[in-house]
């Protein structure tokens, strides 16, 4: 009876903190709407630099066929870059068309050559510009996934250099490593970690807008926290996002709680019979701040596939 009793008291105690933890963020994210124009470079810390844009209408390629003006302005994958004395480390490179302006912004900070290349997963709006890269004779580093996803999808440019779970690449005395905490935007997603700045460049783990599911490229939202948890063991207080502006390490806390708001929303939608068709409406995304985020488009298009995992998630 005392065990049942202590069992008992030790659940309340735990909830209440979980309660306390999650009402420490605000549920609903607050996003700056973007404004249009070209590629733009900004410091985030000495020795480390943020590249983003274009910021252009309709998607992160702009208003081409087929793509609706929604009003919401978009970009390509944020890209950092990393100084050292003996040269250069890159995270990312966006599209093929955008790789002149991303290497242009990088020579206006440094002349020196571009030693790494690593890559965070396999969508092209980050690694569109691998080829180049390889061309001028840069090592692409990723997981192994990553490289499976671009033969599957016969992307060019595939990584030349893979990894398991952790690696890491020395250059001019400087350290960065590469971590992969398992699946969650795709089955390869890679955080590169700067130690001796306390920052970390997520990919698409974390945007500046809803989170995505590939699940053809292997993603899942109910491993999605687990990954997020892994992530935040991490020794960082400034994250670059595959999409979006500098964050904090409690944006990406936040981001946690919303995301798990709205899978429990989603189980308890699937266990009411919810047919899909109404589904979406009930999870009132609005309210996470994510019904009109640059990403909802794009994870409505997966959204079959979300309500899928999540009921048998449930079962």
């Amino acid at each position: 009876m005392r065990t049942r009793v202590a069992l008992a008291l030790g659940s309340a105690v735990c909830l209440v903190a979980v309660s306390a933890f999650t009402q420490q963020f605000p549920l609903r994210q607050q996003t700056p709407p973007l404004v249009r124009g070209p590629v733009q470079i900004e410091k985030v810390k000495d020795g480390l630099y943020v590249i983003r844009g274009p910021f252009v209408p309709c998607g992160a390629r702009g208003c081409r066929p087929g793509r609706v003006d929604d009003g919401i302005i978009r970009e390509p994958g944020d890209v950092a870059l990393r100084v050292t004395p003996a040269g250069l480390i890159l995270v990312d490179d966006k599209y093929e068309e955008n790789v002149a302006d991303v290497l242009a912004r990088v020579r206006a900070v440094s002349p020196l050559p571009i030693r790494y290349l690593l890559n965070t997963h396999h969508h092209g709006d980050h690694t569109g510009g691998n080829v180049t890269l390889r061309d001028m004779g840069v090592d692409v580093i990723a997981h192994k996934n990553i490289r499976e996803n671009f033969i599957r999808t016969k992307q060019p440019g595939a990584p030349n250099i893979t990894f398991a779970d952790q690696s890491a690449v020395y250059l001019g005395g400087v350290e960065v490593q590469l971590f992969y905490f398992g699946r969650g935007h795709t089955n390869g997603d890679t955080v590169i970690y700067f130690p001796d700045l306390k920052t970390v460049h997520t990919g698409d783990l974390i945007i500046d807008g809803m989170p995505v599911i590939d699940y053809a490229g292997g993603g899942s939202a109910v491993a999605f926290i687990k990954t997020l948890d892994n992530l935040l063991q991490l020794d960082f207080d400034t994250m670059i996002p595959g999409h979006g502006r500098v964050m904090r390490k409690d944006d990406v806390r936040a981001y946690k709680v919303r995301f798990e708001e709205m899978n429990r929303r989603m189980a308890t939608i699937v266990r009411h019979h919810t047919p899909v068709e109404q589904a979406q409406a009930a999870l009132k995304l609005e309210e996470l701040g994510w019904a009109n985020s640059v990403s909802t488009s794009t994870w409505a298009a997966e959204f079959r596939s979300y309500y899928d995992e999540i009921a048998a998630a449930t079962r």
